[in-house]
């Protein structure tokens, strides 16, 4: 065998082995591809499932909200959400700041404003020596 007859056995084979390798790597990324758009496919349908459920939900709150208090404003309800000792000052600010934060595109509603109770400085200095790294 000649040197020209090593050559072309040589570049045969390298040229296989090239189009084995990248014919392997294409159906490996098919197959990563499917199980992508298979998951997400999954993923948008339980999610779609969640919505709805949420939304039937909100439709029968919001019903029986219709019906139980006609009479009654929604500012007398949200006022009898807020705790006792709390200005209105307080709540409009809390109001302002819920909103800016969500925008206004999105519907907010406050459910309630409480007091947050406050810790002695010995129970917060447990929490904080309790939670400190090693």
């Amino acid at each position: 065998m000649d040197l020209m007859g090593k050559f072309t056995i040589s570049a045969s084979m390298l040229l296989t082995g090239f189009a084995i390798v990248f014919g392997v790597l294409l159906l490996l990324i098919f197959i990563i591809w499917l199980y992508g758009t298979i998951v997400s496919n999954a993923q948008n349908k339980s999610t779609q499932r969640k919505a709805e459920k949420e939304l039937k939900k909100q439709k029968q709150i919001i019903a029986e909200e219709k019906t139980k208090t006609k009479s009654k404003p929604a500012f007398e309800k949200q006022l009898q959400k807020v705790e006792t000792g709390v200005s209105d000052e307080v709540v409009a600010v809390i109001s302002a700041a819920v909103y800016t934060m969500y925008g206004s595109k999105q519907k907010v509603k406050i459910k309630s404003i409480k007091r947050h109770k406050t810790q002695s400085a010995w129970a917060r200095a447990g929490l904080l020596e309790s939670n400190q790294p090693f």
